[in-house]
């Protein structure tokens, strides 16, 4: 399941966004209204997550958006399309969804070709002017194609496209497509039509469905005086009750399709729009992230979440999404693990627990008694010499498998010398934010209790520079990992290269290490004493601005040195924005 699904059934269940659907209706023109004098009420989120207003936060390329800026952003695209095409609002929108909400797209198709081939690949039919009559046909009746049961052309409906059934079947084919999702896909049931049905006659019809208005009526019955003369016999009740029950179960698994659809064509714009993104904050936030262009960046939510916007996960800059796939398999599946324990341990034959080889004689010995040959993993007797097993023989390649085991044992301290080292950055880097909370209470302290009350945003920004520094170097590790030696690039270098490419990489990182180190020390006597020292104040401010400039260096240098000379593919990674997660 994606994650732009599971984000959106969060907000289902919390009932954030569940009637954003009725804030677009607002928002658009008054013929995209279903029914005058709805009474459905439009659901806001909560004052929790600042909805007071589309949200103002923003980076380099980059918006965060709440409810109202999807719906206003969403209703606008709408009126944009409607005004150059010359349709009406729901077939504007359907056009829309073909193309993931990307007018450019959408109007250089346009260009190219007439706009009733685009809006025929996009599965909208073109009429004129009320061609298309909904419902309330003249004539005598009709025979609907799917039940094969004559009609009253006042309980028929056509789409579009010209086609006409029964209204029961058409709802009935609306909540089998709601239920299987493919709620913004509707189709015409005519066999080959293809056609997307319109979006109002869909609410339309599901709205005027009979079995709401009876499980209504039914809901509303008052009971007669206790002990009237005159009761409904019991058999009376229990059919009327039966019947009652029929109708509500109906009337509630229609409201529940018109509600799903409903929401499903509200949130189109964030879960089609290839440029719009849920923030994958757990708990969710409430907010979406829409970029400008380029969708490899790693933008702020307003809730604090930082993350690849390309595959929505933490910050891995400069590993690409890829990279970062693999390594997150690697240090959260074991997979190096696995690989030594496979290449260096062999089941015992009785119990089955990994058994490691200690010695240089092929008879081995597990904890529970049994021995067995090394080479065959076969259960022997112990009576062996230095040539062979008693009673025992097996035609195993042994250089094949010392060559296994040396490979296996290789990768494995390869990937350790790496994770060990991410791992201590990430252990600083979660440091780095204990510290910085720490320093603002005692900061706060300080100043409610009249004790001093001076400038720190320096030593704060220290801290957090250290952060963004930590986060940098633990993600270089996983790079190299796979950079160097590795088999994602191999085809691309040769040794010589390969080897010059990682003196160059290891320069430059050692010494933004060094800097990381020296300003952490740094702050480490400053923040004990809260010092207002002038020369160490401006070491500190030196060292915060140094680790900056040597960042952007390090980065010029993997973009141009390094991922600039791929042959055989090429890389994206997000651009590092200078100060990009400093708070001032």
């Amino acid at each position: 399941m994606s994650v732009k699904s599971a984000a959106m059934r969060d907000a289902a269940d919390s009932e954030e966004f569940e009637d954003m659907s009725e804030d677009y209706e607002e928002a658009s023109d008054a013929s995209y209204e279903y029914e005058e004098g709805s009474d459905d009420d439009a659901c806001h989120m909560d004052a929790a997550h600042g909805d007071a207003g589309p949200s103002s936060s923003a980076g380099p390329g980059w918006s965060v958006l709440n409810q109202d800026a999807i719906v206003r952003l969403q209703a606008e695209a709408v009126a944009d399309v409607v005004a150059i095409l010359g349709v009406k609002p729901s077939v504007a929108k359907t056009v829309l969804m073909y193309f993931r909400w990307d007018k450019e797209a959408l109007m250089s198709k346009v260009a190219e070709r007439d706009p009733e081939s685009v809006l025929k690949q996009a599965g909208v039919a073109i009429t004129d002017a009320g061609a298309s009559g909904s419902s309330g046909q003249q004539g005598g009746p009709i025979m609907c194609q799917v039940c094969f049961t004559d009609t009253d052309p006042a309980d028929t409906t056509s789409m579009d496209c010209g086609h006409a059934f029964c209204n029961e079947c058409w709802r009935q084919h609306f909540k089998t497509q709601i239920g299987d999702g493919q709620a913004r896909t509707i189709r015409c049931m005519a066999p080959k039509c293809g056609v997307v049905c319109d979006e109002e006659k869909v609410c339309s019809l599901l709205k005027s469905d009979p079995a709401v208005a009876s499980s209504g009526a039914a809901g509303s019955g008052s009971a007669g005086p206790s002990g009237s003369a005159g009761a409904s016999s019991s058999a009376d009740a229990s059919a009327g009750a039966s019947a009652s029950g029929s109708a509500g179960a109906g009337g509630r698994e229609t409201n529940e399709a018109l509600d799903k659809y409903k929401h499903s064509m509200a949130l189109s714009y964030v879960e089609d729009n290839a440029r719009v993104n849920f923030c994958p904050s757990v708990p969710w936030c409430g907010h979406a992230v829409q970029v400008d262009g380029d969708p490899f960046v790693e933008p702020e939510c307003s809730c604090g979440k930082v993350f690849c916007f390309k595959c929505l996960k933490d910050p891995h800059t400069p590993c690409t999404c890829k990279m970062w796939d693999e390594w997150d398999e690697k240090i959260h599946g074991d997979s190096e693990t696995r690989n030594w324990f496979m290449a260096n341990t062999k089941p015992c034959p009785k119990c089955s627990k990994p058994v490691e080889k200690n010695g240089g004689c092929n008879l081995v010995m597990c904890k529970c008694g049994q021995a067995f040959c090394w080479l065959c993993g076969a259960a022997t007797g112990t009576q062996h010499t230095w040539q062979k097993i008693e009673g025992h023989s097996c035609g195993r390649w042994k250089d094949e498998l010392d060559r296994k085991i040396d490979n296996a044992a290789r990768s494995h301290k390869r990937y350790m010398h790496y994770f060990e080292r991410y791992k201590l950055h990430m252990d600083s880097y979660s440091k780095e934010g204990v510290k910085r909370s720490d320093l603002l209470k005692r900061i706060s302290d300080m100043v409610e209790t009249g004790i001093e009350a001076r400038d720190y945003s320096w030593l704060v920004r220290a801290l957090d520079q250290l952060k963004v520094a930590r986060g940098v170097l633990s993600n270089s590790y996983a790079f190299a990992y796979f950079f160097f030696g590795g088999e994602m690039y191999k085809d691309d270098f040769s040794e010589e290269d390969n080897k010059r490419n990682q003196d160059l990489f290891e320069e430059h990182q050692q010494r933004l290490e060094g800097e990381v180190e020296r300003l952490s020390g740094l702050v480490e006597e400053c923040s004990e004493s809260l010092t207002i020292d002038s020369d160490a104040r401006v070491r500190v401010i030196n060292s915060t601005v140094s680790i900056e400039s040597r960042i952007l260096k390090f980065f010029d240098m993997i973009e141009v040195d390094l991922y600039g000379k791929l042959q055989s593919c090429s890389a994206q990674i997000a651009v590092y924005r200078p100060k990009r997660n400093l708070v001032a």
